[in-house]
C-alpha cells in the first residue's frame, strides 16, 4: 500500500513527480487538504495562496511533460514564514 502523500519526503515526491507516477497538482491538493483540516487548531498559516499554488503546480505539470527539470524542489508545494513581505 503506498504511503499518503504527506509522509512522502522530497527525494522521493521528487522521483515520482519525473517518473510521471505522481502530478505536481495532486501533491498540492493533498497538502491544501491538510491545511484546510488541520490549520484551524494550530494557526500555522496567515495566508493561503490556493489558486496560486494550484497555478505553479500546473506549471511544473506542463513543465514536467515537456521534460523540463527545473531542480529538486520543482512541483513540490512550500510555504513561506511570515517573516517575508510578499507585496
Amino acid at each position: 500500500m503506498d504511503k499518503p502523500l504527506h509522509e512522502l519526503s522530497i527525494a522521493e515526491a521528487g522521483r515520482r513527480l519525473r517518473a510521471g507516477s505522481l502530478t505536481a497538482r495532486a501533491l498540492t491538493l493533498d497538502a491544501l487538504k491538510r491545511i484546510e483540516a488541520i490549520d484551524p487548531k494550530i494557526n500555522a498559516f496567515i495566508t493561503v495562496t490556493r489558486e496560486r499554488a494550484l497555478a505553479d503546480a500546473d506549471a511544473a505539470d506542463r513543465d514536467f511533460a515537456r521534460g523540463v527539470d527545473r531542480g529538486p524542489m520543482q512541483g513540490g508545494p512550500h510555504a513561506l514564514k511570515d517573516i517575508y513581505d510578499t507585496a
